[in-house]
């Protein structure tokens, strides 16, 4: 296991968080129903989404051996409802976390409008607009956050990647955890997590703040030392060097 901050570790080629001081994992930005929304808009895509959530916590539990999950917000994909592939999908992921057993607790992000439809129904699933669990603070990531000292910050709904080229102009593009400084803040910083949705791959990281959506990266990040630990899908984890160092690589 790689240690990002005190207590936060990632693992294997694992797109999530495990946190030491209460024994959960945390993931992100799942977005179930993202096929059906995109059927209404006249794209045909696989429907996926839910097996590559349940491919990944399956993994996860085995690999942390713990039964609680915290899901860092868009659980869900459609803003304005709760559509019927949201309201089936999410009841059978929620009807098996908890005939296994797992304690599960929902910071909600900018896309969870109504996810309570169903939620309401288990009672092994709290929904929660943040986390706060004293030097770390879990918030999806869309709303304004004011940083203070000593908090590590974890969000979603960036959905980092990092693409690069090569010498030869070949470009890969690689889902990626970051992990950034926060300016003026001592020992703090920001944790961004990849998203689970295989459709959400990712947004390019870089040095631009206005690229972002969080404020916090926004506003706050020292982005020249921010450190992207990219997933290698059957491989593991790569640390790279800061964004400052590879600039010149930077898609």
């Amino acid at each position: 296991m790689l240690e990002l901050a005190k207590g936060i570790f990632i693992s294997e080629d694992l797109p999530a968080l495990y946190i030491k001081q209460n024994n959960s994992i945390v993931l992100s930005d799942v977005h179930i129903g993202y096929e059906e929304e995109m059927s209404r808009k006249g794209i045909y895509i696989p429907r996926i989404q839910k097996k590559r959530f349940f491919n990944v916590v399956n993994r996860v539990f085995s690999t942390f051996n713990t039964k609680r999950l915290i899901i860092n917000g868009d659980f869900k994909h459609t803003f304005e409802k709760l559509t019927k592939q949201e309201r089936d999908e999410l009841t059978e992921i929620l009807k098996y976390l908890k005939e296994n057993g797992v304690e599960v607790t929902i910071v909600k992000g900018n896309h969870d409008n109504y996810i309570s439809l169903v939620t309401e129904k288990f009672d092994n699933v709290k929904l929660v607009e943040d986390i706060d669990l004293g030097e770390i603070f879990i918030t999806h990531g869309h709303k304004v956050i004011e940083p203070k000292d000593n908090i590590t910050y974890i969000i979603g709904h960036e959905h980092p990647r990092l693409s690069i080229r090569d010498k030869l102009g070949f470009s890969r593009k690689l889902q990626c955890f970051l992990s950034i400084p926060i300016k003026d803040k001592h020992n703090s910083r920001i944790i961004v997590l990849p998203a689970i949705g295989i459709y959400q791959a990712g947004n390019d990281i870089s040095l631009i703040h206005s690229n972002y959506m969080s404020n916090l990266v926004k506003e706050h990040a020292i982005l020249e030392k921010a450190k992207p630990y990219v997933i290698i899908e059957g491989e593991g984890i790569m640390e790279f060097p800061e964004l400052g160092l590879i600039k010149n690589i930077l898609i």
